[in-house]
Parts: C-alpha cells; structure tokens; sequence
C-alpha cells in the first residue's frame, strides 16, 4: 500500500471516528433534552388534573369509565395529553382523552401503595409513541398522564438524518483533503525515490535533487544532495587512489620483472647474480611496505576503533622506545604541559609512528629526534635536510614524494595516514623548518 493511500485512509477514518463521536453524543443530548421537556409538561399537567379530580371525584363513580367527566374544565390538558385514573387493583375508573393508556405492573405497584414515587415509561399506542407517567393520588390509585410525543421522534429522526448526511459529507471532504496532503507530502519522496533510482541505474552522482516544501522536505532535500556531494567526492577518492596505487605498484613489479629476465641469462657471474637476487628482495620489501601502509590508509579505524581520553606522552614514550631498538637512534620525548586528547589510541600510535619513523629516514645526522608535546601539540623535530617551501603543502598527499627523496625507499603514504588521522579527530597537520636545519612535522588538537 502506498503512503498516499495510507494517509487518506487514515485521515478518513481519523475524520469517521471525531465525526461519529460528535454525532452520536450530539444525538444522546438532544433526545434526552427533548424526553426532559416532555417530562416537565407532564409534571406540570398532572398538578392540574390531580387539582380538578379532588375537587370532582364525585363524577367517577367506582367501577364506572367515563369520557370527559369533567366537561370543559380540563380543555386544555385535553389537547396534549390522556389521562386515567385507576384504583388499587389496577382497573380504570375514569379516563380523559381518545385511548386507552396501558397499566403495568409498575403502575398497580404505585396504585396500591407497594412503591412510592412515580413511575416513567415510553409507550406505543395504535403504533403512536407516548410519554407516560404515573404518580399516586391520596387515599388510594394512581394517575396515568401519557404524551404524543410523535412530533419528537419525527424530530428526531430529523436529526439522525441531517447528522449523517453532515458525517458523510465530512468524511468525503476529509477523504479529498487527505488525498491533496497525501500527494503533497508524498511528491518529494517520490522524487527522491526517482532519483536515487535513476543514480543506481546511470552511476552518476552529480545528479541534484531539487525539492521545494516545507522545512522537513527542503532539509531532506540538503540531506540528500549532500550525501551525493559526499559520495561523489568519495569515489573521486577511491577513483585516483586505485590510479595512484596502480602507479606505485607497477615500478616494483617492472622491476621485478626486468630482474628476473636477467636472471635467465646463462652468462651471468655469481657476483651479478647475488647483485640481482639482492634488488630483488629489495623491491619485495618495498612492495610490502607499501602492501601495509595501503592496508592501513584504507581501512577505516573509526569501525574498529572508539575514540577515548588518552594521554599523548605515554604513547609518545612507546613508540620511541619501539623506534631506538630497531635503529639505535637517540629519540628523546620532551612534555611540556601535556593535556589529554579525545582520539583512538591505536590510530595515533601509528601516526605518530610514521612520523618518527619520517624523521629517522630523512635525517642522516647524528642528532636526536625530539618528540615534543605541548598541550595538545605534537610535533617531531629533526635535524636533517628539511622540507622546501614548495613541497611543504604537498608532503601530506598520498604518494607524493619530493624529487630529493625519490632514492630513498618508501611509499609516500606515511604522511598521507597522518593526515588521515587528523581530518578524522578534527586536528590539522603542519610542517615548518627546524631552527639550525631539518624539519618539524606534528599534528594539533583542537
């Protein structure tokens, strides 16, 4: 079922139970307001034709029904209402009007005393509705005074009908203001169900999604075409990073090919042959450095990985202890006012690692290598040949490496995953000289 149908059916049925609710108490208040004032006017004959038998009870005798026996005294009651009397055993003794009433049980019960109070009933009489009462009269019996109370139910049904054609009119017009809302609300998702099915089919995410509406729908319109910017830009990523891999890799390999051509060569001498054998595992440990630092480029820490209150000089004092046994260097770790930083441990040990690792390639002196930590500053100072000017903003792209270091093995993807750290913690990278020579590269928090 579809969201338009779904919201006119619902606006429909919201609108047919309001609507039946309304009129059905509306229906209960007006027939028991119109039952009240048929009550009230016979409370108020019956005063008056309970007046008029005391004063001519002698008219009726026992046993005896007579019509009218009170001639014109009761005229008006006459017009309106039947009435009867009736003694203990419920036998009429005199009755006023055109029919007969009908006597109950309840109404013997009044008659001879057995209940007090009066007693209220609906009656029909040759297919007429009347309003009854009945209330004893002093020194035995009881009155019977009825109503026609034809022209109420007549009213009635008035209402009834009236109140459904409105109900049904209501709901009709509900019915078309819900489609006209459903269609409103439903054409931007719609459209944006077109469009997303459309970039599925043609792979083209430079598609906008232009929606006019409501706040709620232009938001998701801004929501939607920045996803698209966001992933447009993601596969330009993923596009010239497959390239610039692509590029990297194939210098090894066509290496390793041409080496290995060379070893098929029967002329070789065993001095060239080891030569050869040795540029070999070379190329192969380049490949699998680069292997690892693509690994780790591309694979996304913020799935495997929360972010938590760390402190920067505990990890600083690993990774230099990690880096002096495996080269002997001095790497000296200086914390100035060290603060905490919220970022995922095992990230920043590897940024910070590449980093250090950075400065032990490229700084051939005998100097050491600071790991200097400033509140939430870190930064790695060497004393090697430096960064120039025209290289410093480009050291953190991925596979960029200065024509100077061209010689030197590595991947050019160790300051890339520096970078990456820091646009995923919302820091930012820098490289500056070194006073005396050599470079200074760190991150800063924010």
């Amino acid at each position: 079922m579809s969201l338009r149908t779904r919201l006119i059916i619902t606006t429909s049925a919201i609108v047919l139970i309001v609507v039946s609710t309304l009129s059905i108490g509306t229906y209960i208040i007006v027939s028991r307001q119109l039952q009240h004032e048929t009550d009230h006017t016979l409370d108020t004959r019956v005063q008056l034709i309970s007046a008029q038998l005391q004063e001519n009870r002698d008219l009726a005798p026992f046993g005896l029904r007579q019509r009218n026996p009170l001639g014109d005294a009761l005229l008006p009651t006459r017009f309106d209402t039947v009435t009867q009397l009736i003694n203990e055993q419920g036998d009429v003794v005199l009755g006023i009007g055109d029919v007969d009433l009908p006597v109950g049980g309840g109404d013997i019960a009044i008659a001879n005393g057995s209940r007090s109070g009066v007693h209220r009933s609906s009656v029909r009489i040759s297919d007429i509705p009347y309003r009854m009462l009945t209330v004893p009269v002093s020194g035995g019996g009881a009155l019977q005074l009825a109503k026609d109370t034809s022209d109420i139910e007549a009213a009635k049904r008035g209402i009834l009908r009236w109140i459904i054609s409105l109900g049904a009119l209501g709901i009709l017009l509900a019915a078309g203001a819900g489609y006209i809302l459903a269609r409103r609300i439903s054409r931007p998702i719609r459209q944006l169900a077109e469009t997303a099915e459309q970039i599925a089919v043609t792979r083209e995410l430079s598609v906008p999604l232009n929606i006019k509406g409501d706040s709620e729908v232009t938001t998701l319109a801004t929501s939607f075409n920045s996803m698209l910017n966001a992933l447009g830009t993601s596969m330009n990523q993923q596009r010239q990073f497959v390239q610039d891999a692509s590029h990297e890799l194939r210098t090894p390999l066509t290496s390793l090919r041409a080496n290995t051509e060379l070893l098929e060569r029967p002329e070789l001498d065993e001095a060239t042959r080891l030569s050869i054998l040795r540029d070999m595992r070379a190329e192969v440990d380049e490949l699998a450095l680069l292997s690892a630092e693509l690994s780790a480029l591309a694979s996304d820490q913020r799935l495997s990985e929360s972010p938590s209150l760390i402190n920067p000089t505990e990890i600083a004092e690993e990774v230099a202890a990690r880096v002096r046994r495996r080269t002997g260097r001095t790497i000296n770790v200086i914390s100035d006012q060290p603060s905490l930083v919220m970022a995922r441990a095992a990230q920043f040990d590897r940024a910070l690692s590449n980093l250090v690792d950075n400065a032990v390639k490229f700084d051939t002196s005998d100097q050491a290598v600071d790991i200097s930590i400033h509140e939430k500053r870190i930064q790695v100072i060497d004393h090697g040949s430096g960064v120039s000017d025209e290289d410093k903003p480009l050291v953190f792209d991925r596979f960029y490496r200065a024509n100077s270091t061209r010689a030197l093995p590595g991947s050019g993807l160790g300051l890339a995953i520096v970078a990456q750290f820091a646009a995923d913690h919302e820091a930012t990278t820098f490289v500056s000289d070194t006073p005396g020579g050599g470079a200074t590269v760190g991150i800063r928090f924010p």
